[in-house]
């Protein structure tokens, strides 16, 4: 385990041990005094995000170790795409990021696994909606397309652009241009092993202070293809 990664857990385990010691101290044997309920509700409210950070760091920790062979089948991916967006909605409203979808008609089915699949498009639209932060207006659109004896989802932002000399390293392990206390470096490194052991390739484009683009390609599913020769190695786009 890291330094950068223990530090990133150790944080949060502070702050939450801190404000549960003051909200111990807070309360009396008849309750919270009637002055300071709302002081508590904030101290609460903080709990539950430190707390909330933690387990998302545990999250990718545990996807980047445990990443195992996919258990493929065909799965619509539109439906995929539907279903990530709707757990990510209300924090994309809260946030001003305005999403746009643009699924493509009559969309082969993906030789995938559809829970390793959703773990990549939830990771891509939350890098692109953290992309946007220093924009007026915020931006990000996810879209499927029919590519060459593939399925693609394509996840751009308006946001600040990736610098080239990091767009090399963005799916290296515990790399991120993240301040502390932000992440760790994992999500995008998780996106790439899945895709890599679909045997499909994520490719990144970026603008510095225009936006980025990144587009996931999915084998479709083919009749008789148990016996077929593994998929080339994934080629990264840098």
């Amino acid at each position: 385990l890291s330094a950068s990664v223990a530090h990133e857990i150790n944080n949060p385990i502070s702050g939450v041990l801190n404000l549960c010691m003051l909200m111990q101290r807070m309360l009396k044997e008849d309750g919270i005094p009637p002055g300071r309920v709302e002081e508590f509700r904030k101290y609460l409210g903080q709990v539950t995000a430190e707390t909330g950070r933690v387990g998302r760091i545990v999250s990718d920790l545990l996807a980047f170790s445990r990443r195992g062979k996919p258990n493929r089948a065909p799965a619509d991916l539109n439906r995929i795409v539907k279903m990530t967006l709707s757990l990510v909605q209300h924090k994309m409203k809260l946030s001003n990021v305005m999403v746009e979808t643009r699924l493509a008609e009559d969309l082969p089915p993906a030789h995938c696994d559809a829970s390793q699949i959703q773990q990549v498009a939830l990771n891509l639209a939350l890098n692109a909606a953290e992309a946007t932060q220093t924009k007026a207006e915020r931006r990000v659109e996810v879209s499927t397309a029919k590519g060459d004896g593939a399925v693609l989802l394509v996840v751009s932002d308006n946001g600040d652009g990736i610098s080239p000399e990091n767009l090399g390293k963005i799916f290296d392990p515990f790399f991120t241009t993240k301040p502390e206390g932000k992440g760790v470096g994992l999500g995008l490194a998780v996106s790439y092993g899945i895709i890599q052991a679909h045997g499909g390739e994520i490719e990144v484009k970026s603008v510095v202070g225009e936006g980025t683009t990144f587009t996931v390609s999915l084998p479709i599913e083919q009749p008789g293809a148990a016996g077929a020769p593994p998929p080339p190695e994934l080629v990264r786009d840098a």
